[in-house]
C-alpha cells in the first residue's frame, strides 16, 4: 500500500532532497562541507538575506506611496528597488548556491568551499562599505579611533560611487565560482 503523503511504498527509503534549488543548496552546503568558514557563511547569508528581504518588503509600500503620481522616473525608481534588491539577494546567496551545487555533483573541495565563503564575506563587507560611502552627512558619526582613517576616507568618497564596492565584490564571487577548486 502506498504512503498517502509521499506516494511511495512504506518500506521504500525516503530521500530528503528539497524540491527548491535554493533550500536544497543551502542545506547541502551546510551539511556536506567540512569548512567551518562556509558553514558560518551559510548561516550569515541566510540571516542577512532574510533581513534584506524583510527590509525590501517593508520599504516597497513606502517607496510606492512616496513616488505615486510622479513622473516616469519615479516609476523607474520603484522598479529599480525591486531589481536591485533581488540582485543583492542573488549575490548574497551565490557562494552558497555554488558550493551546494558542487557538493551535489561531487566536485567540491575544501579549498573551493573556503574560497567561496571568503568571496561571500567580502561581498557582505562591500555592502557595509557601500553604506558608509552613501551615508548622508547629517547621519555620519565619529568612528572609533582605530578605524577613523579608513572610515573618513570612505566618507570623503562621492555618494555616486557607493554602488562600486558591491559590483566589484559580486564580480569577485563570479570569478571564484568559475575558477575555484
Amino acid at each position: 500500500m502506498a504512503d498517502a503523503e509521499t506516494g511511495t511504498e512504506p518500506d521504500a527509503p525516503r530521500t530528503e532532497e528539497s524540491r527548491s534549488l535554493v533550500a536544497g543548496s543551502f542545506r547541502r552546503a551546510y551539511a556536506d562541507t567540512e569548512s567551518r568558514l562556509l558553514k558560518s557563511y551559510v548561516v550569515v547569508s541566510l540571516f542577512l538575506g532574510g533581513v534584506l528581504a524583510l527590509l525590501l518588503l517593508l520599504a516597497l509600500p513606502v517607496w510606492v506611496l512616496n513616488t505615486a503620481g510622479g513622473s516616469e522616473l519615479a516609476t523607474f525608481s520603484r522598479a529599480f528597488l525591486i531589481v536591485g534588491g533581488v540582485l543583492l539577494l542573488v549575490a548574497l546567496a551565490a557562494p552558497v548556491l555554488s558550493a551546494g551545487q558542487r557538493h551535489a555533483r561531487g566536485t567540491a573541495t575544501a579549498r573551493a568551499d573556503a574560497s567561496l565563503a571568503l568571496a561571500g564575506y567580502l561581498f557582505v563587507l562591500s555592502l557595509y562599505v557601500s553604506l558608509l560611502i552613501s551615508a548622508p552627512p547629517e547621519q555620519r558619526e565619529a568612528p572609533p579611533a582605530l578605524l577613523a582613517p579608513a572610515v573618513d576616507l570612505l566618507y570623503s568618497v562621492p555618494s555616486i560611487y557607493a554602488v562600486a564596492p558591491p559590483l566589484v565584490a559580486a564580480a569577485l564571487v563570479l570569478v571564484v565560482h568559475r575558477f575555484a577548486g
